[in-house]
């Protein structure tokens, strides 16, 4: 009996006119599905997060290019008008320069531009605007020290040495080892010295002598302070004549004549033409003894600034007091202290002192008490209550015809 093909497991019509078996249609499994599925998320999802990488990097790149132009405009436009301001600062056009330099800050906000800003502000004769742009200058760099240097002088130039020592001290914080800043520092508080000075005198004159010996204790403190910043700007770099000529002054005032000569013979070599270190340094020699270099001295200072007073004084005394007989000479220092006299009509207590005591040295003991008594009298018409004090005693002496 034949099987029913119907039935039968594994055969059925060939619909395509060939001979042989078929395989049925089957479905794929479970897993199959959800690994198709989730690779076709996964490409698609490549595909998105690589068109918008593309898309992002060209948005970055051109958001760059924007950046990176309008920084090249800026800078261009800074050193452009900066450049503008120089040109113009040379040629002392300030209000140009100011101008300038202003646009320049709105090309690029930067330290060196305030600077800049600042110091011709000052030639235009605006500084409360100037230390304004200073102040933003160091809040913007505070190691500008340049900027620093150029308030603290303008300060001081106003008359605000105290404000200038402040700035100075704050900018030795940072740069303890700067020399112009020890050298700005220095003369900053020998200027305070000399404010301290003048009111010491007016307390004098006004008997309030409390204040007097304040003002006095200040004024020798503010001097031994700027010592160290001298010695500090010495050993890093400062070196011209004026520096070296203010460095010894204040060895001189001192006392220290010693450590003051080389000081002033260095600034004196450096600038044959600096009186003030030829006085300063004739001054350390006549009290190390050394006449003859201080006499050479003193002359150089008179061939440069004929009958200075101070000079004319200085050589009178040093005539009149000297220990080495060859040097010594009375006569010589009646007349040099006679013209130092005149050339102040008779108006400087000190002078009048030194020609008076020039007499007694001659033995003319009538014109030295003469000559005293004038100089106590302009003392006291001074109000220097101090030096009418010390000129006082010295006229009792010449009473008694006793030098010393």
């Amino acid at each position: 009996m034949a099987n029913n093909p119907s039935k039968a497991g594994g055969t059925g019509p060939n619909t395509s006119g060939n001979a042989g078996p078929t395989m049925p249609d089957l479905p794929p499994s479970k897993a199959l599905q959800w690994f198709l599925l989730v690779a076709f998320c996964v490409s698609g999802a490549a595909y998105v997060v690589n068109e918008c990488t593309e898309l992002s990097s060209s948005d970055a790149h051109k958001h760059y290019d924007s950046r990176l132009r309008r920084q090249v405009q800026s800078q261009s436009a800074y050193l452009s008008h900066s450049s503008a301001g120089n040109d113009a600062f040379v040629k002392k056009r300030y209000e140009q320069a100011v101008s300038e330099y202003r646009l320049a800050l709105q090309g690029q906000n930067n330290a060196e531009g305030h600077d800049l800003l600042a110091k011709a502000l000052l030639k235009q004769g605006s500084p409360e605007a100037a230390f304004a742009q200073f102040r933003e200058a160091l809040r913007l760099d505070p190691g500008l020290t340049d900027a620093a240097s150029a308030w603290s002088l303008a300060l001081i130039q106003e008359g605000r040495a105290e404000e200038a020592s402040k700035i100075l001290h704050d900018a030795l914080q940072k740069h303890p080892d700067n020399g112009v800043l020890n050298y700005n520092l220095a003369t900053t508080l020998l200027q305070m010295q000399t404010d301290a000075e003048g009111r010491r005198r007016l307390a004098s004159a006004a008997n309030q002598t409390k204040e007097a010996e304040g003002a006095e204790t200040e004024s020798k403190n503010l001097a031994a302070a700027a010592l160290p910043h001298f010695t500090k700007a010495s050993r890093n770099g400062v070196d011209s004549s004026v520096f070296w000529c203010s460095y010894g002054q204040l060895l001189n005032q001192l006392g220290s004549y010693a450590e003051a000569e080389p000081c002033l013979v260095r600034a004196a070599t450096e600038d044959a033409a600096n009186a003030p270190a030829h006085f300063q340094l004739a001054v350390a020699e006549g009290h190390l003894g050394k006449y003859a270099p201080a006499i050479e001295h003193y002359e150089k200072v008179l061939t440069l600034t004929p009958d200075d007073p101070a000079t004319l004084n200085n050589m009178a005394l040093l005539y009149a007091t000297a220990t080495n007989t060859d040097v010594r000479s009375p006569k010589m220092a009646e007349q040099l202290a006679t013209r130092a006299c005149d050339a102040t009509t008779d108006q400087n207590a000190r002078y009048m002192d030194t020609l008076a005591r020039c007499y007694a040295a001659d033995g003319n003991f009538f014109q030295a008490i003469a000559w005293e008594d004038k100089a106590v009298h302009r003392a006291m018409q001074l109000n220097d209550a101090d030096l009418a004090k010390e000129l006082q005693q010295r006229y009792d002496l010449l009473v008694d015809h006793k030098t010393e």
